[in-house]
């Protein structure tokens, strides 16, 4: 059962948005989080951040598609802590009706949930533009970030990705297509995933193959250059060029960018994570990286790799993946492709 000071602050939340004041709604939540809470605490502060956000776009028709974009991830990260609380998935199924009465579809990976279980995602919609919606869309997201399941991390907007693999499993001739979502943790390794959603954004990973392949271990790919793993580098410059830290971007070539060490920030190579790949060398992170099937938990990489996100759905495929024949230098035989990377 949640706590007497965390029922008060629900209860002074509540009050705020029907004044019509969200952002003092957000706030009031956000001060009472704390991921030392219980669970039944922690739910119920997520859930009602997802009520504010819902009640914020049905009653501000400017700020409707971000609102009710904020209202669904909280909603479904609730859900998620939760899966059996039954006022969760009312609330996000009341949240799907509304959505789907006013035809609001809100990015390129937005998932409905039915019965529990997601659905495909919807199509692509139309940015809203006007700098005083912006500002007070990311004053509202910035007040209420950082609710999370099971963690600290502050989860913030553009911080889901859709990988789109096709493979030829272990048994069977036909190619299967499968699609990996990744929630990523900006909080906790901001440079890497700073470098990993631009190289995204930049499509460089479309098109590109997962050239090796362990099974119990994991699947390696984002060598854009030569597709061997011997190529790939930071998107953009983090300090450091072939892991010596520079002072500026001048000292080397992009092609030499890598990434600053984020390894020590708690998160551990868990089954179905993201973690970067390295040489053994300090700070020499670039643009490969490798997912961490189900049956497997490298732990003797924690504090050497970082791990900045975790798989929240498609982690099957990874295992899946990480089963295919191989052959010399751990490459599949018959290609994995990863066929696109898309921002959420």
């Amino acid at each position: 059962m949640p706590s007497a000071a965390v029922r008060d602050s629900v209860a002074k939340s509540k009050a705020l948005m029907e004044d019509g004041d969200y952002i003092a709604a957000l706030s009031t939540l956000r001060t009472s989080w704390d991921p030392k809470l219980g669970k039944g605490d922690r739910v119920l502060l997520v859930r009602t951040a997802g009520i504010v956000h819902m009640t914020w776009g049905q009653n501000d028709e400017t700020t409707r598609r971000s609102s009710w974009k904020e209202s669904r991830k909280s909603l479904e990260r609730a859900l998620k802590m939760d899966p059996g609380n039954k006022e969760t998935r009312r609330q996000l199924n009341a949240l799907m009706s509304m959505m789907d009465e006013a035809g609001v579809q809100v990015g390129r990976g937005f998932s409905i949930f039915a019965n529990g279980e997601p659905t495909p995602f919807g199509l692509l919609a139309m940015f809203l533009s006007g700098i005083v919606l912006l500002v007070v869309i990311g004053q509202g997201r910035e007040l209420i970030s950082g609710f999370d399941d099971d963690d600290n991390s502050q989860i913030v907007e553009g911080d889901s990705v859709r990988l789109t693999v096709s493979y030829y499993p272990q048994l069977g001739s036909q190619k299967v297509t499968s699609e990996i979502d990744i929630l990523l943790y900006p909080e906790l390794a901001p440079s890497h995933v700073s470098s990993f959603v631009k190289h995204v954004s930049d499509g460089a990973y479309d098109q590109t193959i997962f050239h090796r392949i362990i099974d119990d271990f994991m699947i390696q790919g984002g060598d854009f250059e030569n597709s061997d793993g011997t190529g790939g580098y930071a998107a953009s410059f983090y300090g450091y060029c072939n892991g010596d830290q520079e002072s500026n971007a001048a000292a080397c070539s992009y092609t030499q960018y890598t990434l600053p060490d984020e390894a020590d920030n708690g998160l551990k190579h868990e089954p179905c994570t993201i973690s970067m790949a390295k040489t053994s060398s300090p700070n020499t992170g670039g643009s490969q990286f490798f997912l961490i099937p189900e049956d497997s938990t490298p732990s003797w990489l924690d504090g050497q790799h970082t791990v900045f996100g975790r798989i929240v759905s498609g982690c099957e495929a990874v295992t899946s993946i990480s089963e295919v024949p191989t052959g010399s230098n751990d490459r599949p035989t018959n290609p994995v492709n990863l066929e696109s990377a898309v921002l959420l």
